[in-house]
């Protein structure tokens, strides 16, 4: 067999691999580890879910729901630095998935003065992420979110459109819901403020 063939083969198993694999939130568990998820995802506050996440992941290094629910525990308590180093390790393990993407979009939209660097990168993270999955409000809202602090207004109140439309088809909880609109509301304000005179 030619090299060039048998390398194409080798590919060819890898997808066919990969796309029988479960997902990071189907993946089987130790019972130990699935069972502190269960409770670290009913915790009265962020602080006690951080603490019986951690213990899930010390049960099983590769638990992707318990890695997801420490980083979204520690954005719960303003903590996005150590947030996004949980969701950069949980991108490791499961690349290129759209919830990993805009977890990360969102620790660094919620990091306190992001760099340029930060925000071109959180910008490329959740246009992904809308790539991957383009019905997805929260998505669409951190890409507002970071195309607002890169300055581009226009675009910022596209997306903030976008997740307020979204979030009307399938409505989340009031609080998110307000959330959205008071984006696309500061996205107009900047539009009006910033836009050059006719």
């Amino acid at each position: 067999m030619r090299p060039l063939a048998a390398a194409s083969l080798l590919v060819l198993f890898a997808l066919r691999a990969a796309a029988g694999e479960p997902g990071w939130r189907e993946k089987p568990l130790p019972p130990e580890a699935a069972q502190l998820n269960q409770e670290a995802a009913a915790a009265a506050d962020p602080a006690a879910a951080a603490r019986l996440y951690a213990q899930a992941i010390r049960a099983c290094p590769s638990n992707g729901p318990a890695l997801y629910g420490l980083g979204r525990a520690l954005l719960g308590q303003d903590r996005a630095a150590d947030a996004l180093k949980v969701f950069r390790r949980l991108d490791t393990l499961f690349p290129d998935n759209a919830d990993i993407l805009e977890a990360l979009a969102t620790s660094i939209a919620r990091r306190p003065e992001p760099r340029r660097a930060d925000i071109a990168e959180g910008l490329a993270l959740a246009e992904r992420a809308t790539q991957l999955q383009p019905g997805t409000p929260e998505a669409w809202h951190v890409l507002s979110v970071l195309r607002h602090l890169n300055g581009d207004y226009a675009a910022a109140a596209e997306a903030a459109r976008q997740a307020v439309a979204l979030d009307a088809q399938n409505p989340s909880d009031p609080e998110t819901t307000a959330l959205y609109q008071q984006q696309e509301t500061a996205c107009n304000d900047a539009l009006s403020v910033f836009s050059p005179l006719d």
